[in-house]
């Protein structure tokens, strides 16, 4: 809640996930570096994307049926219209520019570089949000952005001079690489916008990966009928089958199956991690993995690949953007620094409401799936209530004009003369007992 300062607490349950993530995410880019070294396919082929998709929809699949196998079921949710469906449709398009960039730029640099310059989501995510969202950020958030773009500029340095001391023989500065690692980061940002969007909206996160992988697998398969199978044997049946003699049939096979593994089980600890210990959680374990890459990187390749080694411009680079990050996601948020402002009895009472309200609003969510057995987008459960609003508002106008509608009178009969005085008296009285009632009905 907006005024409920939320704290992390690390215990057991949070750490086996949190290692998780952590090692298999590791291994995930260590291995996908080892696979695009070994040349097994043509680079053109972008066999990294194909592989990332085809293990989140099968680890999907299979998560999906382990729980309808424990008896788990959920109502089934109608496909989201409107702005959340468009969103829905656009987001595989900013996660596939993401992932195609993110692996070429692990290609041409190295996963350490990736690891380094991809810090740049942070501020670029920022800036997204500031215009797309409106979003507001913290003094403590905008000091950790501030601290990875040293971090960055500290790298750019650094390439920027082996550019100059490299002459006309030398590598020279990534331009290349860099601006793949740039746009991959406005892809991810992109797609973290529209994930946030699409939760508030009630979009579930499987939902939102399924797109993505089907859409992905969908995607990447027809790339590969249109670009890599009139060339099929030059680029993949060759290839492949001497790296795999290099490397061994065993070796290979493992390598591949490990690292599709790892892919599903670091995806697949995310929402927990989330459920457990919040965002905060998450971008630290992010962090630190993005550390442990960068140093297990030099170790693994640097022997045989130069621009995966560290020097001290990339061990401070790298140490500042891990600091930023790191101070970023353990600051506090624009709402929760509003928190610190007021005052305790306030806030517990603002509590005390919105706690209400959320029983109140649960209710009614409970009483829609139950009339229309699929739970409610946003903008269903608006409609809805806006109709019950109406519907309660129009019966409460016909209590009202029924109760204010006089009764009629029943005629009386016409008095004999010898009561003609008793009825004179009785018909002004008659009038004043129907005028007061009018008057009542006023009321």
């Amino acid at each position: 809640h907006r005024y409920r300062t939320r704290t992390m607490a690390v215990d057991n349950d949070l750490l086996a996930p949190l290692a998780m993530f952590i090692i298999a995410g590791a291994y995930y880019f260590l291995s996908a570096q080892r696979i695009i070294n070994e040349d097994f396919v043509d680079a053109s082929v972008r066999q990294m994307v194909g592989l990332m998709y085809i293990s989140d929809v099968g680890f999907n699949l299979v998560t999906s049926r382990l729980s309808r196998s424990k008896g788990k079921k959920t109502a089934p949710k109608k496909a989201p219209t409107g702005t959340p469906g468009l969103v829905l449709n656009l987001l595989p398009l900013t996660d596939l520019v993401g992932l195609v960039c993110a692996f070429e730029a692990i290609r041409l640099a190295g996963s350490g570089f990736h690891q380094t310059v991809g810090g740049a989501s942070i501020p670029i995510s920022c800036l997204l949000n500031v215009l797309i969202t409106g979003k507001v950020f913290s003094t403590g958030q905008l000091t950790g952005i501030s601290i990875v773009i040293l971090g960055l500029a500290v790298k750019a340095k650094s390439l920027l001079d082996s550019n100059d001391d490299g002459g006309g023989g030398g590598a020279g500065f990534p331009a290349v690489a860099v601006a793949h690692v740039l746009v991959s980061c406005v892809g991810y940002a992109l797609r973290g916008i529209a994930m946030e969007y699409l939760s508030d909206n009630g979009v579930d996160g499987r939902t939102m990966t399924m797109r993505m992988g089907v859409t992905g697998v969908a995607c990447w398969a027809s790339y590969t009928l249109a670009f890599t199978a009139p060339d099929f044997g030059a680029k993949v049946t060759g290839p492949f089958s001497a790296a795999s003699t290099r490397v061994g049939a065993v070796a290979s096979f493992a390598l591949y199956a490990t690292h599709a593994l790892s892919r599903g089980l670091a995806s697949g600890t995310i929402p927990r991690i989330i459920a457990l210990g919040g965002a905060t959680a998450l971008s630290l374990a992010q962090v630190t993995r993005a550390s442990i890459i960068i140093l297990l990187s030099s170790v693994s390749f640097c022997g045989s690949d130069e621009r995966q080694c560290l020097d001290a411009y990339g061990v401070a680079s790298a140490a500042l953007v891990i600091a930023g990050s790191a101070y970023y996601g353990t600051s506090k948020s624009f709402e929760e620094e509003l928190d610190d402002l007021i005052d305790p009895d306030v806030a517990d009472e603002m509590d005390s409401v919105i706690g209400e309200a959320e029983e109140i609003l649960e209710e009614l969510v409970d009483l829609y799936v139950e009339e229309h057995g699929s739970e409610p987008t946003e903008d269903e459960f608006l409609a809805w209530t806006e109709s019950l609003k109406r519907a309660g508002a129009e019966a409460e106008r016909k209590v009202s004009k029924k109760a204010a509608t006089p009764k009629k009178a029943t005629p009386a009969k016409k008095p004999k003369k010898a009561a003609s005085a008793k009825a004179k008296e009785t018909k002004p009285k008659a009038k004043e007992t129907t005028t007061t009632r009018r008057k009542s009905a006023r009321k």
